[in-house]
């Protein structure tokens, strides 16, 4: 069996170590092959472990942050994180998962990884889940580039088709940019250019379905929706804020009256399912996509389940060692 190694940057999550800790515990007891590198306060987290089997700890307390200092300042800092992501490029560890600053997190994928040859800009690559159950869908960017050109688009959608076919398995991934209509004229210039783009790419355009609209994307029709990342953010946090929402409003409704809560005991099953279908904490977290080396940025509230669907992702794109992939198609 092969073996994996991930560092894992345990500074910045906002709920503190314990989430982490409990989710390294289930995860290493199914995943015997991967040995982990845990950048931390060492003093603070190796007691919260009860098992110490394929952990390695180095100590570094010290926290990215973008407090009071720019972003290139903040790139200096001898924080865990850096230290996280200088084992990566030293090719001590084959992957980064860290919950830390966002913007810190991509300009350390960018400038000390380096990007990937023809990609001019990295983006944040979350894999969604639909109403389907088992199917999910690649979006991107989320958040990493709020301006985009037709060229990024592009790119992007070249890298996103390898990831659905060789990670998610997806034999003939469906892709669309994501747009206010699905009209060829609708949205702004740079919608029409990376369209005729992706048109002209004879491996693409076979897969290419057009604009799509936001409404649309968790009913299973596309696996790969291309968008700038101020719309794709918007996007994510609308779906994680509706999906919050709307379990609050039906736990209100359901005990309301007796006669409610009889009704809700007989669907309990149903709604524990779909609150697990469409639940993102079993995400886990984004793919920095377009860099040379894997790196997967956890949510800043990451609870024990995000955590677990964080290291999901990883273990998937190791075994399937997506990097060389982005990397052989762009040779041909």
């Amino acid at each position: 069996m092969q073996k994996y190694r991930l560092a894992i940057d345990a500074i910045g999550n906002d709920l503190g170590y314990q989430p982490l800790v409990e989710a390294l515990e289930t995860f290493k007891e199914a995943n015997p092959n991967f040995i982990f590198t845990i950048v931390a306060d060492v003093e603070k987290i190796k007691p919260l472990f009860k098992n110490f089997d394929n952990l390695n700890f180095i100590n570094n307390p010290e926290k990215a942050t973008l407090e009071n200092v720019s972003l290139r300042q903040a790139q200096k800092q001898s924080s865990s994180m850096k230290t996280a992501f200088e084992l990566l490029k030293d090719k001590k560890v084959d992957a980064i998962l860290s919950a830390g600053d966002t913007a810190i997190l991509l300009a350390h994928s960018t400038f000390v990884l380096e990007r990937l040859t023809g990609v001019d800009r990295p983006a944040f690559m979350p894999v969604f889940p639909t109403i389907n159950q088992g199917q999910k869908f690649l979006m991107l960017d989320v958040g990493a580039n709020l301006e985009v050109k037709p060229s990024y688009i592009y790119q992007w959608a070249k890298l996103a088709f390898i990831f659905s076919k060789n990670v998610l398995g997806v034999k003939i991934p469906r892709l669309n940019i994501l747009n206010i209509g699905t009209e060829d004229y609708k949205g702004f210039a740079w919608h029409r250019e990376a369209s005729q783009l992706i048109e002209a790419d004879k491996t693409l355009a076979p897969f290419y379905k057009g604009f799509l609209e936001p409404r649309e994307l968790m009913n299973g029709v596309t696996d790969i929706i291309i968008a700038d990342g101020y719309a794709g953010n918007m996007v994510l946090k609308s779906y994680e804020g509706a999906v919050k929402s709307f379990g609050q409003l039906i736990k209100r409704e359901i005990t309301a009256s007796f006669m409610k809560k009889m009704g809700a005991l007989i669907l309990k099953g149903a709604f524990k399912n779909a609150k697990n279908v469409l639940d993102h904490r079993n995400v886990g977290g984004a793919y920095v996509i377009g860099v040379d080396g894997l790196v997967v940025k956890a949510h800043g509230n990451s609870d024990k389940t995000a955590f677990l669907g964080a290291l999901g992702q990883i273990k998937n794109a190791l075994e399937k060692n997506i990097i060389m992939q982005f990397k052989n198609a762009i040779r041909e």
